[in-house]
This record gives structure tokens, C-alpha cells and sequence, in this order.
């Protein structure tokens, strides 16, 4: 064993040989030493600590932060350990959110897209086009798109609009939508992968349509990108915030869903900012 070294009892004739013959010893053996010596065994292995776990931490701290009068439904998932925390909240309106989903569902069946059709996946997912979504949404069979984007990824709360041409009223829960991400990160091909990620990574402060969508995830100093959205539906302004952050302890996908009065946009973006940065301030403080 590694652990133990025999040494021999030896004369005093063979004891003054070895010092002659190797003065360079720090020790040597004396008649009073044991027969064996005995080294101190290895230290007994230390097992790393486990990963520590933000998500129910982070969800926590958001909904901590939701303001009288906002709805908000909201997921974290650990991309590295698939721990998955939601509040328990019902279903939203996609709003512009099904964009994403629509460039899943194409990636996932391999269709051949032309130089224009990567043009509109650009915009749709950077600055949030509703023309460039309007023309993939009838060229790639957008109701149809949703139902299979639910089948295949067992996505139990997402079904398609009750008008098919509505497509910011598909029906979508944050815990299907966090599913959504990690199977993009985890499981699509890393061309696809990097097509969705450099183009939701490209989302610029003011989309097509002039409205401002640095607000939630984006309305941060931190890593991150995401897909936003936001739609006004009678007396109700939908406004959400779903993306990727990435920080030291790993990376997160945050899905923010938001129902609130009609009031005012900038409250209505304040509000979500607040639960964003309530939400990320969790890894700020364990980096």
C-alpha cells in the first residue's frame, strides 16, 4: 500500500555504512526506532459541494417584487442542472413571444429557407417585425407551427389562436416557454442553436414598430438576451420579458409575463424592470 514504508532493524556495523555512504539524509534509522514505521494515512477526500441552486431563489425575489394591480406569471430554469421554478401561474397571450416559436418550429423541421426568409427570421426575432412574422406566419403555416412546437416538446399549457391569423393570441404558460429555451440550448443542432441566439442577441432599443423593448431582461446591466413582447388587448396591455442570462454560476433562462392595466407604457415597462431586476439581483450577489 502507498500509505506505509517498511524499514528494516540494522546493525550498528550496516548503520555506519549507510551514513558513510549517504550523508545527504535528513534521518537516518537508530536502534530505538520501530521495526515499522508507521506514515500518517492520506487525507480523506473532500466531496466538492454541490452546485449551489439560484432558481427558487431568483423566482422568489421577482414575484417578491410584482406591484398592486400587475399580473405576472414567471420560470427560471437552470440550464445546468434543469432544476425548474414557476409560480404556478395560468397561460398568457404569446404577443410577440410566438415569433420564437414559429422560428422553432421551422429549424425543427429542416424547411429550406431563402435569403429572404433568413432576412425576416432576423428581424422578427432582433427588433420584434410584425410584417417580417406576418409573412413567415402564412408561408410556414404558423397555427399548425404552434400545435407542433407543443406536441413535440410536450409544451402542456401552449395551444394555437382561436383566430388562426392572430398569432400574438397563442396561448402560452412561462414554464412551457423556459422549455422552449433549454431545448433550443440543449438539444437543437449548433447552427440552429447560433442562428436564434446571434439573432436575439442583435435586439435593438427601439423595435420596428417604434415601441421601446429595453424593459424587463433587457432593461439590465447584465448578460443576456431575450425575446420581448407586448400587445394591447382591449383595456389590458400585455408586456413580457424572456430570455437567457448568463453569469459565473451558470446560465439561467427568466420567462416574465405580464398582464396589467392600460395606464401608462412606462409604468407598465417600470414594472417589469422592477421584477427583472429583482430577479437577476439574486446572481449579483453570489458572484
Amino acid at each position: 500500500m502507498s500509505g506505509l514504508r517498511r524499514t528494516a532493524l540494522v546493525s550498528g556495523l550496516v548503520l555506519a555504512a549507510v551514513a558513510l555512504a549517504a550523508p545527504s539524509l535528513a534521518t537516518s534509522v537508530t536502534p530505538a526506532d520501530s521495526a515499522l514505521q508507521v506514515l500518517a494515512p492520506p487525507p480523506i477526500p473532500v466531496t466538492p459541494s454541490p452546485r449551489p441552486e439560484y432558481a427558487a431563489d431568483m423566482l422568489a425575489a421577482g414575484m417578491n417584487a410584482v406591484p398592486r394591480g400587475v399580473t405576472v406569471g414567471a420560470a427560471v430554469l437552470d440550464l445546468t442542472t434543469g432544476e425548474l421554478e414557476t409560480d404556478g401561474q395560468d397561460v398568457f397571450y404569446t404577443a410577440s413571444l410566438s415569433k420564437l416559436m414559429l422560428v422553432v418550429d421551422m429549424l425543427d423541421r429542416d424547411v429550406d429557407l431563402s435569403t429572404s426568409d433568413d432576412r425576416l427570421v432576423a428581424r422578427a426575432l432582433s427588433v420584434s417585425d410584425d410584417n417580417a412574422m406576418n409573412a413567415l406566419w402564412e408561408k410556414f403555416s404558423g397555427p399548425a407551427a404552434m400545435t407542433r412546437v407543443a406536441d413535440d416538446l410536450n409544451l402542456t399549457g401552449t395551444s394555437t389562436p382561436d383566430d388562426p391569423t392572430q398569432w400574438g393570441e397563442t396561448v402560452v404558460s412561462p414554464a412551457d416557454y423556459a422549455h422552449l429555451y433549454q431545448h433550443i440550448l440543449t438539444t437543437m443542432p449548433q447552427d440552429d442553436r447560433d442562428l436564434v441566439v446571434g439573432d436575439l442577441s442583435a435586439a435593438q432599443p427601439t423595435a420596428a414598430d417604434g415601441f421601446h423593448q429595453f424593459f424587463g431582461l433587457l432593461g439590465q446591466e447584465a448578460d443576456v438576451y431575450a425575446k420581448q413582447g407586448w400587445m394591447y388587448y382591449g383595456s389590458k396591455l400585455y408586456l413580457h420579458s424572456a430570455g437567457v442570462v448568463h453569469d459565473d454560476t451558470g446560465d439561467y433562462v427568466v420567462v416574465l409575463m405580464s398582464v396589467q392595466p392600460v395606464t401608462s407604457v412606462t409604468a407598465a415597462e417600470a414594472a417589469v424592470n422592477n421584477v427583472g431586476a429583482s430577479t437577476l439581483k439574486v446572481l449579483a450577489g453570489n458572484s
